[in-house]
């Protein structure tokens, strides 16, 4: 399946369309993580960040997305925000993949991530999905997708002939949204004691994520926001015709998170956070 004919997906004619876009992504899964979203999914992450950001930090306050796919519901709470708060909100866009770039040969064309990580590939009118899950070692029972990435050489004479953006048009145009490339696992040190709420929605969990891992991606996060700083974690789960959102709200309190409140059942990780102390 070829994903943009034009090789940018912001083009005029998905722009028209923004739905399609993220509809596009659908079956994406880059760095183990599915790129799954849609507008209207994280509605009461939304009204957690309204009602728990403190009062001391609605002025002028940057609220930091992670994960946050092709950032339209960053769009999405970024306005929610400024309808609460008032118009001076900024907002982070942050996720580990913001592009993918394609390579080809001959009828071959193959989609990896920036860093090389293959993604998938289309055979022809055929495709197959190459990147592995997180938590497993190999692709499973795909045995074309064995098949294919054992053609070391082949793919390493493809030619490189688009970069392909992964960032939702609305959100490229939305004013006060900064789009940054952000690996959860990673320290930023340009955020530390920078942002006054962070949202993790269908990001950290356990299908991701190893316990030492999350331990470690909550610390990163402790220290971007100010004190008295709003966390909500959150994931979407499926049931018939309709989905779920379930997480949990903390502040930071000093070298730790206060836990305030659960939504739905809520978060898988609370254990973590609750636990978690700096140092």
């Amino acid at each position: 399946m070829e994903i943009a004919q034009s090789g940018d997906l912001g083009n005029n004619s998905l722009a028209a369309k923004p739905d399609r876009f993220s509809l596009i992504l659908h079956d994406l899964r880059m760095g183990g993580a599915w790129k799954r979203t849609n507008r209207g999914r994280l509605r009461q992450t939304e009204q957690m960040l309204c009602e728990y950001i403190a009062p001391e930090l609605r002025s002028g306050l940057t609220f930091l997305d992670i994960g946050a796919s092709d950032g339209i519901t960053t769009v999405e709470a970024c306005r929610t925000l400024r309808t609460a708060f008032g118009d001076d909100v900024k907002a982070i866009l942050a996720d580990r993949n913001l592009w993918l770039l394609r390579y080809r040969q001959g009828w071959v064309v193959e989609y990896r991530a920036a860093d090389g990580e293959p993604i998938m590939a289309r055979l022809g009118s055929f495709g197959v999905r190459l990147a592995a899950p997180r938590r497993e070692a190999d692709l499973g029972t795909n045995p074309l997708a064995r098949l294919y990435l054992r053609l070391g050489r082949f793919r390493r004479e493809m030619r490189c002939d688009a970069r392909i953006s992964l960032v939702h048009p609305a959100a490229r145009k939305e004013p006060g949204i900064t789009i940054m490339e952000l690996d959860c696992l990673v320290p930023e040190e340009s955020l530390q004691e920078d942002v006054a709420a962070i949202r993790a929605s269908n990001i950290l969990n356990l299908g991701y994520f190893t316990l030492p891992q999350i331990r470690l991606a909550v610390g990163h996060l402790h220290g971007y926001l100010r004190e008295g700083g709003c966390l909500v974690v959150s994931r979407n789960h499926d049931q018939a015709n309709s989905e779920f959102e379930n997480g949990s709200v903390w502040l930071k309190d000093g070298g730790r998170f206060r836990w305030v409140r659960d939504f739905g059942t809520g978060s898988e990780i609370r254990p973590v956070v609750d636990d978690w102390r700096y140092g």
